[in-house]
């Protein structure tokens, strides 16, 4: 199947270049975020050393460590000195060592795949196979994507969808960018409006004591229309990118991607062997099979890795591949993936930074502060927007909420505020910037795998995340007066 253009210098349709502009230029994301840990490195000599007492309670997720209310307390300060900064990055490395390796052997597994030549048959197969109703794939795929990430929780397996969509829309006349919102908003619809995420939704509900994984009705209602919208503007972005392709977000960097697969185009078509055939059947019972293990026994990072890399391994050595090219491809797939990776460790140097400053609970005593001065009607509103400003700073969903929920539940019934109505703000708003602050690791290698750049990412989602977070406060609300 031939793609829409074999020229670099044309994009989709044949489209010429748009001429290259002067001015600003989004720095690399390592700049991006060297600054934000220069900038809470200064933030140590000005915001208040603080802490909260913490108890160790046994939760349907293993023993958590909870902030107890009432108990903060100004301490000495700590600035961080030179050696904290020098240290910040491996120490990051080490904190987020399970998304790390999530992205090291997730992308290992999916590298084995595609050096198979799996990729490369499914994507021609599926391609011929929708035709000419190719504007399908992006709603059945984005709901199929959400309605696993509702009971899952794992926003991560966006690195492992974003291999298999890129070639797929490209050869349909699609964008990177569009490739990326797939497997993006796909999966965090499911997890940000979710209903039996553990660590948002579950903990939330263990530390208000209410039943786990009560009030799914209302949530299940909220995530229908989250991914309608998302599906809605997906769509409508690319089916303009379809039309002129030069309206692309990511024209320029999707001109190299379109060249390569030129290159294989005019190679004819790929004719798969008998034991890539079987490699195949196999992939299609090995995935969903794995999928279902994530849900059924709630696996962690390393676990979910460790059943990528199987895949992976299974499907090469199925499809013929000699255990040393599987070593020689292992090894290739682990270089490709590297940068990726490490970003993840980069950006958790952020809250390391914050840490060695004591100013993290300063910060969520600040919040407290600031919600008791809104109107109680307004206070559920005003949980999830400084939730979703908070994920800046505390990415992760039982990171934020054994942090802070702690605190807004008692606050919540000084305020009348439904603890149900608590839990579900805590949910949304700190989850909907997961993809919207360079703090997130998982986002931030979808972002390098995708070749997409920061700012651009952002100029397409800000729009509809503030679309969502409308949403969901007329939600709250409603939440909140009829006491759901």
């Amino acid at each position: 199947m031939a793609i829409p253009s074999s020229s670099p210098a044309t994009g989709a349709a044949g489209a010429a270049a748009p001429a290259k502009k002067s001015g600003f230029k989004m720095p690399d994301i390592y700049i991006v975020l060297a600054i934000f840990i220069m900038v809470m490195a200064v933030l140590t000599y000005i915001v208040p050393a603080g802490q909260y007492e913490r108890e160790k309670v046994q939760t349907a997720h293993g023993v958590k460590e909870f902030v107890v209310a009432g108990t903060y307390k100004q301490i000495e300060q700590h600035p961080v000195g030179f050696m904290d900064l020098v240290t910040a990055i491996p120490d990051g490395l080490n904190r987020a060592s399970g998304i790390v390796f999530l992205t090291f052997l997730v992308g290992a597994g999916m590298g084995l795949i595609k050096r198979a030549g799996l990729i490369d048959i499914g994507v021609q197969k599926l391609a011929r196979a929708v035709g000419n109703k190719e504007v399908l794939i992006i709603p059945i795929l984005m709901t199929l994507f959400s309605a696993l990430g509702a009971f899952i929780g794992v926003p991560e397996l966006s690195l492992a969808y974003l291999p298999i969509l890129l070639p797929l829309f490209y050869r349909l006349g699609y964008d990177g960018m569009t490739a990326m919102a797939v497997s993006l908003l796909g999966p965090c619809m499911g997890f940000i409006f979710g209903l039996t995420i553990p660590g948002s939704v579950g903990v939330g509900q263990q530390i208000a004591q209410l039943p786990i994984f009560s009030g799914s009705g209302f949530r299940a209602v909220i995530l229908a229309i989250a991914v309608l919208m998302s599906v809605a503007y997906t769509m409508y972005y690319a089916s303009k990118v379809k039309k002129t392709p030069s309206k692309s977000l990511t024209f320029d960097t999707d001109i190299e991607m379109r060249a390569k697969l030129a290159e294989g185009d005019q190679k004819g078509e790929i004719t798969a062997t008998r034991r890539q055939i079987l490699a195949g059947y196999a992939c299609f019972v090995m995935f969903p099979a794995a999928i279902a293990t994530i849900l059924i026994n709630n696996l962690g990072f390393g676990a979910i890795g460790g059943l990528f890399l199987f895949i992976g391994l299974t499907a090469a050595a199925i499809a013929g591949k000699k255990p040393q090219q599987i070593c020689d491809d292992l090894n290739a797939s682990m270089r490709d993936i590297m940068v990726a990776a490490l970003l993840c460790g980069v950006a958790s140097a952020i809250a390391v930074v914050m840490d060695r400053g004591i100013i993290t609970d300063t910060l969520v005593y600040y919040l407290e502060a600031m919600l008791r001065v809104i109107p109680p009607e307004a206070s559920a509103v005003g949980i999830f927007w400084t939730q979703s400003i908070f994920n800046f700073l505390v990415p992760g969903a039982t990171a934020l909420t054994v942090l802070t929920l702690p605190v807004l539940s008692p606050l919540a019934t000084l305020l009348d505020i439904p603890q149900q109505v608590v839990v579900t703000a805590n949910a949304w708003g700190g989850q909907l910037t997961d993809i919207f602050f360079p703090t997130s690791g998982f986002f931030v290698a979808t972002l390098m795998l995708a070749k997409v750049e920061f700012s651009k990412w952002i100029r397409f989602y800000f729009p509809l995340m503030m679309a969502l977070g409308v949403m969901s406060s007329v939600a709250l609300v409603v939440q909140q007066a009829m006491g759901l």
